[in-house]
């Protein structure tokens, strides 16, 4: 059964300057109606610091509200031998601790997503499509040791665009694997979200609901691609900035029919990274959700 929730990213801004702990960030998000919460280590370390994972794990329970998803930024690209050892060595330590926490999916990235914009090209995607896949077909083995299912998002440049999401999957020989399904950040390869939902989403186990403003000309205040929450430019120079959900220009009537027209049955969560105050952002984000999704 879908359960919407929230992704702590939302909220992460206090977190990371100290306003609050991780474990009130988890319950704020219970409190605001979150049926399911993802963890990202912004501002929250779980390997510096591993008593984080009794404390989450008991405030998740006090709440009644699970931890269902974990996403980490990784990146299998490296110049040397050492430095790919050192990554994949560090993504099984996270995996170690997303186990101990006892949740079921977790997002590894396989390209950081600030590399420059200018190396995303369809061959460079190729030509790094073999070590991404034995890649993650060990990290796939190690993760089902434990239970846990590794979800590819379509995040960045070089991994993004549903045809090349669908191609790593296609390729990673594995049963616990899917897509970590993100609705908006197909604009960010210029690909219309409404059609790539439909490309993706029987391949979907979790996913990212997010919103977008989309300008032709530049606005003010936009760089390369900083996720500062100031404008950005696509790969072929659109204008984007994050919005609360259902106040951006995708068509998310459109893109929720889609999800709830097919056979998708996991997890849904809010990713706001608007320039409204986060909390006030990620409770409009959430309540829109829930009530776009009941009317579609």
């Amino acid at each position: 059964m879908i359960k919407f929730g929230v992704s702590i990213y939302s909220i992460s801004q206090k977190i990371m300057k100290q306003e609050i702990t991780p474990e009130q960030g988890v319950r704020w998000l219970a409190e605001q109606g979150a049926e399911v919460i993802e963890l990202v280590p912004f501002g929250i370390d779980l390997l510096q610091e591993p008593e984080l994972i009794g404390r989450l794990a008991a405030e998740s329970q006090s709440c009644g509200v699970p931890i269902a998803n974990y996403s980490l930024n990784a990146n299998f690209l490296h110049d040397s031998a050492g430095e790919y050892d050192a990554e994949v060595a560090r993504v099984k330590k996270h995996i170690n601790a997303v186990h101990t926490l006892g949740i079921p999916t977790m997002r590894i990235d396989c390209s950081s997503y600030r590399r420059d914009v200018n190396t995303n090209r369809i061959e460079n995607f190729m030509a790094a499509v073999p070590v991404i896949v034995e890649t993650y077909e060990e990290l796939c083995a190690y993760a089902a040791e434990r239970g846990i299912t590794i979800v590819v998002e379509n995040h960045g440049h070089l991994v993004n665009n549903s045809d090349r999401v669908r191609h790593i999957l296609n390729s990673v020989k594995c049963a616990n694997i899917g897509c970590q399904l993100d609705t908006g950040n197909f604009v960010c390869v210029d690909e219309k979200p409404e059609t790539a939902v439909k490309n993706l989403i029987s391949y979907a186990k979790t996913i990212h609901m997010k919103d977008f403003y989309i300008r032709a000309n530049d606005p003010g205040d936009a760089t390369q691609f900083d996720c500062s929450g100031s404008w950005f430019k696509s790969v072929n120079g659109a204008y984007l900035r994050g919005s609360i959900f259902g106040q951006g220009d995708l068509d998310v009537y459109g893109i929720l029919k889609t999800v709830k027209d097919s056979v998708f049955s996991g997890n849904i969560f809010i990713e706001f990274e608007g320039l409204e105050d986060c909390y006030y952002g990620t409770k409009v984000s959430l309540d829109n959700l829930k009530r776009i999704y009941a009317g579609v």
